[in-house]
């Protein structure tokens, strides 16, 4: 049970490194969309609001991380003293949920699944990028700087 905890703790800290990163993400949120749209032709009228949809969407998942960060350290340093890797765990969850309803939001799209199917583009993809990177180079400034913000789950 451990090793799950001490995953959601690495993931949660990745998926809210590469959601902060928001005016980089903001062209990724359009390019998403259309990796998820496939080859169907997009409206004219839709393809010209895309980009205004993507800064948008960037910008909620910025500030929905920061929400989450904050909340996470709240709960588990001044609320309740929960165990951490349980916060950090359903917060991880609650954070996906949150972000497929900003992408269902953003994009106008038509239920939950669609929101989490951009969602996992929009995250994973560059999430997977970094951690690549990270076991080449074993140095993240902003992984490091989120990661000291949740509690390490090992403590408890």
């Amino acid at each position: 049970m451990q090793s799950l905890y001490i995953f959601s703790w690495n993931m949660l800290a990745w998926t809210l490194s590469v959601s902060v990163l928001f005016p980089l993400t903001a062209p990724w949120a359009v390019y998403a969309y259309k990796i998820w749209h496939g080859v169907k032709e997009i409206r004219e009228e839709f393809e010209d609001e895309l980009w205004p949809r993507g800064w948008r969407a960037s910008l909620f998942f910025a500030l929905a991380a920061v929400g989450i960060t904050a909340l996470d350290y709240f709960v588990i340093e001044m609320l309740v003293d929960l165990p951490a890797g349980i916060v950090h765990f359903v917060l991880l969850i609650g954070f996906l949920g949150l972000a497929s309803g900003i992408m269902i939001y953003c994009f106008s799209l038509e239920d939950f699944f669609q929101g989490l199917n951009i969602t996992v583009i929009y995250l994973f993809i560059p999430t997977t990028i970094f951690v690549i990177l990270w076991w080449i180079v074993e140095w993240n400034v902003l992984f490091t700087f989120v990661r000291s913000w949740l509690k390490d789950p090992k403590t408890i």
